[in-house]
């Protein structure tokens, strides 16, 4: 990481699948509709059982939840990493001091 710049990251609890079998997150502290749509796009991390790091994205914004998906490079064929599960935590690595 470039001197100077903290990762921070957002908590993410999984709360559902839809019927594509794609992910459910709602954040863990409030933030605002308007921030949650601006992580569209977003890389999205999970650490399994193994503490092996899954890296998946953020695909969609609906309301009050994220829509997430693992495995577009084939890490697992399911497209659901092993272990994850609803209450799992993911996280979203965020830039500190992108807004004041």
């Amino acid at each position: 990481m470039a001197g100077g710049e903290e990762a921070s990251y957002l908590d993410f609890i999984v709360v559902g699948f839809d019927e594509q079998e794609r992910i459910l997150v709602s954040p863990t502290s409030g933030i605002d509709p308007g921030e949650l749509e601006s992580l569209v796009g977003s890389e999205v991390f999970y650490e399994d059982y193994k503490s092996v790091l899954w890296k998946g994205r953020v695909v969609e914004a609906l309301g009050d939840v994220l829509v997430i998906v693992f495995g577009d490079e084939g890490q697992c064929e399911e497209n659901i990493p092993p272990g994850l599960g609803q209450g799992s935590l993911v996280r979203i690595p965020t830039q500190t001091g992108a807004r004041g």
